[in-house]
C-alpha cells in the first residue's frame, strides 16, 4: 500500500525528539515536496526524483533571491535523507534510493568560535565582574563563571545545562556530580578524577562523562560545606547569562563576531561556546565531538553497533586546556599561570 511522505514525515517527527525550529524545518521541506507537480509516494522515490526536486528548490531560492541557494538545496536533501532513512527501518520502504550529491554552496559564515587567547581573556575578565545584589555564597560570582567556562569548553553543554534560563531545563546539580573514580553507570573504565552527569536540552539524551584535573579542580572551588544534592551547581548572579556573558566580553576586550559575507557584527552569545568546544575536539582528536556533544549521525551500525565512549573517555582527558584554566590547578588563584601577575578579585 502506497504511503505519502507527508504521512511518513508525521511519523517521524511524532517519534523523534526534536526542537521546534527543526520541526518546522522539516515541515517546510515537505510543503516544497508536496507543491513539487512531480512527487510521488515514498515507496515510489528514486534517485531521478531527488534530483529534480533538489534542481526545482534550488531553482526556487534564486527566483526568491537567496544568497546561497545551495545551502537551502542541501538542507532539504538532508531532511530527505533522514526521513527516507527512517522510513527503511521502520519497513515503509524496501530499498533507499542512491541520494544526488550535494549542490555547491559558499561556506564564508565567518568564525564562530572564540580562539584561546579569547577564553584565556575572559576567566581573567571574571576577577572583575561585580558583587550582584543579594549575594550570599562563600565564593564569589566570578568563580562561578570560571568553573562555567571551564565545563563549556570541555563538554559543549547546553546553556540551560549550566545556567537554567527557563522551566524545562535540567541544570547540573551536586548530585549529579560523582567525585569516586567508578563510572555511576556501571559501564567504561574508572576516571581518577570522577564523573559528571547531565542531560542534553534539546534531546533529552543523557552523558556520563569522566572529569579531567581541571573541571575537578573548578567544580571542587565552587562547593560549599552546606551545599545540598538537590542544589543547582553553578550560579551566575542573573536570570540572563547571555546578558552577563556579553558583559564579560566587554570586560575582556573580545571583539563581536563579524559575518565575512555581509559585514554584521553580532555579540558573542553561550552558545557559541559549544562551537568552541566542537572546533577544539575536532583538532584535538577528530570525530570526537560527535560522540561529545551528542549530534545525531547516520548509519544504522554507527548508531547501534559503534561503541564511542572511549573515544569520549580519551578526548575529555587529553585535550589541551587554555592557559588560564591550569591558574586553579596550579594554585595560582587570581594570577596568571606564566607571568604570576595579579588580577583584581571584586
Amino acid at each position: 500500500m502506497s504511503i505519502s511522505l507527508e504521512s511518513v514525515v508525521v511519523k517521524y517527527l511524532e517519534a523523534k525528539k526534536l526542537s521546534r525550529g527543526t520541526r518546522k524545518e522539516y515541515r517546510s521541506t515537505v510543503t516544497k515536496w508536496v507543491s513539487w507537480e512531480s512527487c510521488v509516494d515514498v515507496d515510489e522515490i528514486e534517485r531521478i526524483h531527488v534530483r529534480e526536486f533538489l534542481d526545482r528548490v534550488y531553482a526556487n531560492a534564486i527566483e526568491n533571491g537567496g544568497s546561497n541557494p545551495g545551502r537551502t538545496a542541501n538542507k532539504a536533501r538532508e531532511h530527505l535523507r533522514a526521513i527516507l532513512s527512517w522510513a527503511w527501518e521502520q519497513d515503509f520502504i524496501e530499498k533507499l534510493p542512491r541520494l544526488p550529491k550535494p549542490k555547491p554552496q559558499r561556506d564564508v559564515a565567518g568564525r564562530h568560535y572564540l580562539t584561546k587567547s579569547d577564553l584565556n581573556a575572559l576567566y581573567f575578565a571574571t576577577y572583575q565582574l561585580p558583587r550582584p545584589r543579594g549575594w550570599k555564597k562563600n565564593v564569589t560570582v566570578g568563580h562561578h563563571w570560571r568553573a562555567a567556562l571551564v565545563v563549556f569548553f570541555n563538554y559543549g553543554v547546553d546553556t540551560g545545562t549550566v545556567f537554567k534560563c527557563a522551566g524545562f531545563h535540567e541544570p547540573i546539580l551536586w548530585r549529579h556530580i560523582t567525585w569516586q573514580p567508578e563510572p555511576p553507570n556501571g559501564q567504561g573504565q574508572d576516571s581518577r578524577h570522577g564523573w559528571l552527569y547531565y542531560r542534553r536540552v534539546k534531546t533529552q539524551k543523557q552523558f556520563y562523562r569522566p572529569m579531567n584535573r581541571v573541571v575537578h579542580t573548578h567544580l571542587k572551588s565552587i562547593r560549599a560545606d552546606s551545599a545540598q544534592l538537590d542544589d543547582a551547581v553553578f550560579d551566575g548572579g542573573t536570570s540572563r547569562p547571555n546578558q552577563q556573558f556579553q558583559i564579560l566580553c566587554d570586560l575582556a576586550g573580545v571583539k563581536p563576531k563579524r559575518d565575512m559575507e555581509t559585514g554584521e557584527e553580532r555579540p558573542w552569545v553561550l552558545k557559541d561556546l559549544r562551537k568552541t568546544c566542537a572546533t577544539y575536539y575536532d583538532e584535538h582528536m577528530p570525530e570526537s565531538s560527535i560522540e561529545i556533544l551528542g549530534h545525531s549521525v547516520g548509519g544504522v551500525t554507527y548508531r547501534h553497533y559503534a561503541h564511542r565512549d572511549p573515544l569520549a573517555f580519551k578526548a575529555i582527558l587529553s585535550i589541551p586546556q587554555p592557559e588560564a584554566f591550569n591558574a586553579l590547578v596550579q594554585g595560582f588563584d587570581g594570577e596568571c599561570p606564566c607571568c604570576r601577575r595579579k588580577f583584581l578579585q571584586a
